[in-house]
């Protein structure tokens, strides 16, 4: 069965060029624009992991990273910015790891199986 990633990102560009790469890896991919759209996914879907940009309209990654470690402690999360600030220190004192922009393609498949992995060994 493949791995089912929930990608949100509100850049239509790298929400796209995400998305395509990371099907070509062998996941399935689900799409959002913001936390609230990806939430609603959350609970219509089973998702492995959720890639999630930090500055977004609606509901920003760090409010969505505090909602999914509160009710699916289980779901592993990975965040992507290009900023730096309090919130890169929130998410580090949460423990989720942070991929800052821009990134090779190359990184965030190694962040993604690195991720997930350590999600079934820690039993997360």
């Amino acid at each position: 069965m493949l791995q089912t990633i929930l990608v949100v990102e509100d850049e239509a560009p790298n929400l796209r060029l995400i998305s395509y790469f990371l099907e070509q890896q062998g996941y399935f991919v689900l799409q959002a624009r913001d936390g609230l759209e990806a939430m609603e996914l959350m609970r219509q879907f089973r998702v492995d992991i959720v890639l999630s940009d930090l500055r977004m309209p609606r509901m920003d990654g760090l409010a969505l990273t505090r909602h999914i470690l509160s009710r699916l402690p289980s779901t592993p999360v990975l965040v992507m910015t290009a900023y730096a600030g309090e919130d890169i220190k929130s998410l580090s004192e949460l423990r989720v790891p942070v991929l800052n922009k821009p990134f090779r393609l190359d990184q965030l498949n190694s962040e993604i199986k690195s991720v997930l992995g350590s999600s079934r060994i820690t039993g997360c």
